[in-house]
């Protein structure tokens, strides 16, 4: 069983040094194990200091998305309380899916420093520094029939509405699951699907979020299109605790989804986003649409005033 977090906590709660001793009687295990654990901890980036006689006094925290860090701003009862934390992976969602099909329980969160094969809508490649941003999955295992399944993608993009909020920020919604600052995208959301006949068996929630990036860390065609918590305040933000209120944000919606209803979220998603007037040109493969948004239906399709028809879009790329 990992103690870090227990040990920390001890750590974290004194001013003073914290003998050894004292930690190994609170958690009920062995002198030579907390200074195993307190190695190990060093070589994950933790700085100590240490005193003869005195004990332990914690110096520095890693920029680390270690489970025991995110735990630290949780409030949820189920989302990320089972978290798998990697340095480096393919994709999060990737990773979840395969955790999702060996039975793994909801709520199970996936966080990466960075991703190599990171994808977003359309499959477009979604940019990952190491240790900048937040790259996390998680699963959700819906009671409800697929056709109903749509409006979960709005689940994403409202949380992160409210965490930016919450931030100092000026998010925008930008339909179908985009979030704005300034024109600029800040989120990307990638909802992958498992279903049967006539029920849901998983659907994974993939979340890009920039954090602590910078505009010379964008790559060149995207960089006058994304921005970053730090481009628009000029700070750091600690990322666990932006992850801690994310997926904070993340159940309350969610629980709202399950509870109240896809209509309820629709409802939340619109007002949030204020689109209903907008002049919007929505393109698909095939055609290109044009007209004014009249909100989106109870499915979460966009209700779109075509000339005299209302036309019913499920997909394509906005422009407002």
């Amino acid at each position: 069983m990992d103690r870090s977090g227990e040990i920390l906590g001890c750590l974290r709660n004194e001013s003073r040094y914290v003998s050894g001793a004292s930690i190994a009687t609170y958690l009920g295990v062995s002198r030579t194990a907390i200074w195993k654990h307190l190695k190990q901890l060093e070589q994950m980036g933790y700085m100590f200091e240490q005193r003869k006689s005195l004990g332990y006094r914690l110096l520095g925290t890693p920029d680390k998305l270690y489970p025991w860090e995110i735990d630290r701003y949780l409030d949820t009862k189920v989302l990320g309380r089972n978290l798998h934390y990697v340095d480096s992976v393919d994709s999060t969602n990737t990773s979840a899916i395969k955790l999702a099909m060996s039975g793994d329980e909801e709520g199970t969160c996936v966080v990466a420093e960075s991703q190599g094969a990171g994808k977003g809508r359309l499959q477009r490649r979604w940019h990952s520094p190491y240790g900048k941003n937040l790259y996390l999955s998680i699963i959700l295992r819906p009671v409800i029939h697929p056709s109903k399944i749509y409006p979960l993608t709005f689940i994403p993009s409202l949380a992160v509405y409210d965490t930016l909020a919450a931030s100092g920020l000026e998010p925008r919604l930008k339909w179908p699951n985009d979030v704005l600052i300034k024109n600029r995208k800040i989120c990307g959301s990638l909802i992958e699907v498992s279903t049967e006949m006539d029920r849901v068996r998983f659907v994974v929630v993939g979340i890009g979020l920039n954090v602590n990036m910078e505009e010379k860390e964008i790559d060149g065609e995207i960089r006058d299109k994304a921005t970053s918590f730090f481009m628009e305040t000029k700070k750091h933000f600690e990322r666990t605790a932006v992850c801690g209120m994310l997926l904070n944000n993340l159940e309350r919606y969610y629980e709202i989804f399950r509870g109240q209803g896809t209509e309820v979220i629709c409802r939340l998603w619109e007002e949030r986003a204020g689109i209903n007037g907008a002049f919007m040109e929505i393109r698909q493969f095939d055609r290109v649409y044009r007209g004014i948004a009249e909100g989106i239906d109870s499915d979460g399709a966009l209700l779109l005033r075509e000339n005299d028809s209302l036309v019913r879009v499920i997909a394509g790329d906005v422009t407002v």
